[in-house]
């Protein structure tokens, strides 16, 4: 998901200009890690899915009213959003539960987990089946630690001995070689990406 600052400034440049093609590029680019993320904070591809197409709704639009003060923070600013979107989902959903259905909540909520852990665990079990694949343990290490575990990136730099740029450059690559790897297969594409 990162970009260099230069890229990221020269970006949001174009969107504000209203250079529609800056704003395809901008999705081509984040589309998959935001999902990722949705995807571990919701645990269901469908919802996930969902939530992405908002994120880059309300990314444009904040991007063409020229609401990015630091452009060269592009990445963290698409990010938030969509934590924010999905925090937000979570908030109202709560909000629509009514306290007196008694059984009927219980038997929903229940159900409902039930089905967004099994798609939980059928999606990450096809991602660290991707993972494994991936040829340079170095992959596969960074794209872990930093989209399953969500670890911190200070906390990855000191356990790999990377600079924050050259971290930036390595978790870039890596997501390039994970892209690839998805895209030739198909049942772990539609899995993880749905229709979109």
């Amino acid at each position: 998901m990162n970009v260099t600052a230069e890229q990221a400034s020269e970006l949001v440049g174009r969107i504000e200009s209203g250079d529609k093609s800056a704003e395809s590029e901008l999705i081509e680019r984040y589309v998959h890690s935001i999902k990722l993320i949705l995807l571990k904070r919701t645990g269901s591809v469908q919802l996930a899915n969902d939530l992405c197409q908002d994120t880059f709704i309300i990314a444009l639009r904040k991007l063409r009213a020229g609401e990015l003060r630091k452009p060269q923070s592009l990445s963290a600013f698409v990010r938030q959003i969509a934590v924010n979107i999905c925090i937000d989902h979570f908030r109202k959903e709560k909000r629509y539960i009514r306290q007196d259905d008694g059984i009927i909540s219980l038997y929903q909520s229940h159900r409902d987990n039930k089905a967004r852990g099994i798609d939980s665990q059928t999606t990450r079990a096809g991602i660290e089946s991707a993972l494994d694949q991936l040829a340079m343990s170095r992959d596969r290490e960074i794209l872990r630690r930093f989209y399953l575990v969500d670890e911190d990136k200070a906390r990855i730099c000191s356990a790999l001995d990377l600079s924050s740029t050259h971290f930036d450059r390595v978790l870039y690559r890596a997501k390039q070689r994970m892209r690839e790897l998805i895209n030739q297969q198909n049942g772990l594409k539609s899995l993880l990406f749905g229709g979109l």
